[in-house]
């Protein structure tokens, strides 16, 4: 079964051609029981993107912005006439926006909510661990390989077992010459959570975590192949998500290809190609108004006394200034100045990141959950004794600081005419 799909340009006509089948119910990797993981994950997993995902007809989408909802766009059975539940409160969609250049839709709903999910818009998604969810059917029966282990599982396609489900995967790269999506493969690799996707897990979100939590980083399309048979006889094909389809003939089409098992004998497995939220973020940004990507840069300052050994006419002073990223996106091109108070000379400094020029400690990236130290050290020389204030600010970031009360910190000396510092506070 393959459901209608709508095509809006070239390229993602070329996509639907070449994969065998609009992803569906997931697929794990030990189990073909139907009750695991149907409520939200915890432990490590707590808080990946469950609660911001909710039901469209027999499919899912998750909660983007205060208004919209991202899902993907050949799913046909969406309509305007749907409505959903979110935290108690029923909404009702109001339109619909496809993407040109992707396999992605939005579609807006009324009354506003105040909770939704994070965009991932970092390409670091490649090669991190995902959390996906699908409404997924119970899995069919064991696929076995000649030698009588099991390949993989069919699927089953009884409809009432249309629950949303959980699993997790790995990207292992962008798919070749389409960098829109992202491709997992069913490796078998020993995760008892391990999933895969079949028919009914369009749309479903694929979360991964960064340093402040989990962000949206893909949505379900496709899976390759998915239909096989021992011959090419179309007659015996079977849909299914195999570990290894070596030595099978599967469909490519409307074509039945065989796949030669290697010299030596290596698994061959079924991939999934997921759209990468990354790469469609200037299109959501003009979809979807008021969409941010705030960075809570925050700084620490403190200062301790270095007293030359013998000496009462200087003193030295070192400072440590701490930069921090509290999330939830990657700060760029960073700066950080320092004013000093009468008297205190430089001498030299260490950073864990970036430079420091002219009272300036500038910061090329600092990501999301990053943190990079300055220390400056300097001697002190004063004619005069007297209190003074030593600040530090976060005076440039390419990202809007949502928390301002963590951009200064300051640190407060006395030094006496000697110019020997007798006492921070």
């Amino acid at each position: 079964m393959r459901p209608l799909l709508s095509v809006r340009t070239v390229l993602l006509a070329c996509l639907l051609m070449i994969f065998a089948q609009p992803a569906g119910a997931l697929v794990y990797c030990v189990t073909n029981a139907v009750d695991p993981h149907q409520s939200a994950p915890t432990g490590l997993l707590a808080n990946s993107g469950w609660q911001q995902t909710v039901p469209l007809d027999l499919f899912l989408a998750t909660v983007i912005a205060s208004n919209a909802l991202l899902t993907a766009g050949h799913i046909v059975e969406i309509t305007l006439e749907d409505s959903f539940v979110y935290e108690g409160t029923n909404h009702t969609l109001t339109a619909r926006e496809s993407d040109p250049g992707s396999d992605l839709a939005v579609y807006f709903f009324t009354p506003p909510v105040t909770n939704f999910a994070r965009l991932q818009i970092e390409t670091n998604d490649i090669g991190a661990r995902v959390v996906l969810q699908g409404r997924g059917m119970e899995r069919g029966a064991e696929v076995l390989g000649s030698g009588g282990a099991t390949n993989g599982w069919r699927w089953a396609w009884n409809r009432q077992w249309a629950i949303r489900r959980w699993g997790v995967n790995q990207y292992v790269g962008a798919l070749p010459g389409y960098p829109t999506y992202a491709v997992a493969t069913f490796d078998n690799n020993g995760d008892p959570d391990e999933c895969m996707l079949s028919v009914g897990d369009s749309g479903g979100p694929g979360f991964i975590q960064t340093g402040s939590g989990w962000k949206l980083a893909t949505v379900n399309f496709s899976v390759d192949p998915a239909t096989f048979t021992l011959s090419t006889n179309a007659v015996d094909a079977f849909a299914a998500s195999l570990y290894d389809y070596a030595g099978l003939y599967y469909d490519d089409n409307g074509t039945w290809l065989y796949a030669p098992p290697g010299e030596p004998p290596a698994p061959i497995p079924c991939r999934m190609i997921n759209t990468r939220v990354s790469q469609r973020i200037a299109w959501l940004t003009n979809t979807v108004a008021g969409i941010t990507f705030p960075a809570d840069v925050g700084v620490t300052f403190r200062c301790e006394t270095n007293q030359p050994s013998g000496s009462a006419a200087a003193a030295g002073l070192w400072f440590e200034v701490v930069a921090t990223n509290a999330g939830p996106y990657t700060a760029r091109g960073l700066a950080v100045d320092l004013e000093w108070q009468t008297g205190i000379r430089l001498c030299g400094y260490a950073a864990t990141r970036g430079t420091f020029v002219t009272n300036r400690w500038s910061i090329s990236s600092l990501e999301d959950g990053g943190c990079a130290t300055l220390r400056v050290d300097t001697v002190v020389w004063l004619a005069n004794g007297g209190w003074g204030t030593n600040r530090v600010s976060v005076t440039a970031s390419d990202k809007p600081d949502e928390v301002a009360s963590n951009n200064t910190a300051q640190c407060v000396v006395f030094l006496p005419a000697t110019a020997t510092l007798l006492r921070i506070e």
